[in-house]
């Protein structure tokens, strides 16, 4: 057998397979996966890099439903609703949440903007779902 050399995954290859598992992971898991994975990986940094790529687009794969604070209802993180990184528009409150993707949690809400509300005409459609 010819001798081999065991190399060392690059930084790149580690976050590529971290975000590779928390993307996989089953629905409504990836905090338990996530535990596992920075367990595995072993180094915060890369982990959370991985994190913050992975988290955002599972949580709006999965359209993962989080109760505003204040007890105004609920906000479903999806690509649909997402006006800026982390705030995501609730049309039926007409609010604004911002999503803390990692922990899966609404830490803010205030009032959507004229400009952030859908028009009267995509309302009429909405209504009738």
């Amino acid at each position: 057998m010819a001798d081999e050399e065991e190399s060392e995954l690059s930084e790149k290859q580690k976050i590529d397979i971290a975000k590779w598992f928390l993307l996989n992971s089953p629905p409504g898991e990836i905090q338990f996966v996530a535990e596992d994975v920075k367990a595995v990986v072993n180094d915060d940094i890369l982990y959370e890099e991985a994190a913050s790529e992975a988290f955002p687009l599972y949580n709006k794969s999965h359209m993962i439903s989080l109760e505003m604070p204040g007890g105004i209802g609920d906000v479903l993180v999806t690509s649909f609703g997402e006006l800026r990184g982390t705030e995501y528009l609730d049309p039926r409150t007409a609010h604004v949440a911002v999503v803390d993707h990692i922990k899966q949690v609404c830490t803010d809400v205030r009032p959507a903007l004229d400009e952030e509300l859908p028009s009267a005409y995509v309302e009429e459609y909405r209504y009738m779902l």
